[in-house]
């Protein structure tokens, strides 16, 4: 009997604090940054287990990169909105998150060349080609998975730690490439090399259908 009693009171000491935390309940506010961008979420805990969370994301950044032999500036934007179920399997502060971000993925292409360079399998002239302008478009929403911790609506302190990994899928990008200023920019046969250019940078940027995500940031209960 000695040995039963103290195995309860082992067990209730265990339970104790995460009962305590499962408890906790209210809306959670916290700002994030990582790679998805800087910004912000509300939580709201459903029971023990289950916490849904809406946020957004803002991340806006200019960076050069050679793309099929082509310098590029590109100008990465990246606007969404976060819908979210946080699963706590254990009733603390360890999660599964599934969810979508839902907004504009966008990245702008400018390629002033200054040397002759080759747009699809032909080489041109600086004079020929003048300004090669586009964008690649993902889709709208991406869905995502990921796991981390978040102990905003467990512990029993108002301030909490949140961090978050996983990936979310975009899919297949749509891009569209143009010629301005170019002595050929409307040549027909410079429009078919051009074509054949945009597939190219199509085919490299296919590379990215998945992004990573990686977040930190804080919780505030209210």
């Amino acid at each position: 009997m000695g040995k039963i009693f103290a195995a309860l009171i082992l067990l209730l000491s265990v339970l104790g604090p995460v009962r305590a935390a499962a408890q906790t309940t209210g809306f959670t506010l916290g700002p994030s940054v990582g790679s998805d961008g800087v910004g912000a979420d509300a939580f709201y805990k459903l029971n023990p287990l289950f916490v849904a969370r809406g946020g957004f994301r803002y991340a806006s950044f200019d960076v050069s990169r050679e793309i099929d032999d082509i310098d590029y500036d590109l100008d990465v934007g990246f606007t969404s909105g976060v819908v979210a179920l946080d699963i706590h399997p254990a009733a603390n502060g360890f999660r599964l998150s599934g969810g979508v971000y839902v907004g504009d993925r966008t990245i702008g292409l400018t390629a002033t060349p200054a040397s002759p360079v080759e747009i699809g399998d032909q080489v041109f002239t600086p004079q020929e080609v003048g300004v090669i302008t586009g964008a690649a478009d993902w889709n709208s929403a991406a869905p995502f998975l990921g796991l981390g911790f978040n102990n905003g609506a467990y512990a029993l302190k108002r301030v909490g730690f949140q961090a978050l990994i996983g990936a979310m899928y975009m899919g297949s990008p749509d891009v569209a490439l143009a010629s301005t200023g170019g002595l050929l920019s409307n040549d027909p046969l410079f429009q078919a090399e051009l074509a054949e250019e945009r597939d190219r940078l199509a085919d490299d940027l296919d590379d990215i259908q998945f992004f990573p995500i990686l977040n930190i940031g804080l919780t505030v209960r209210f």
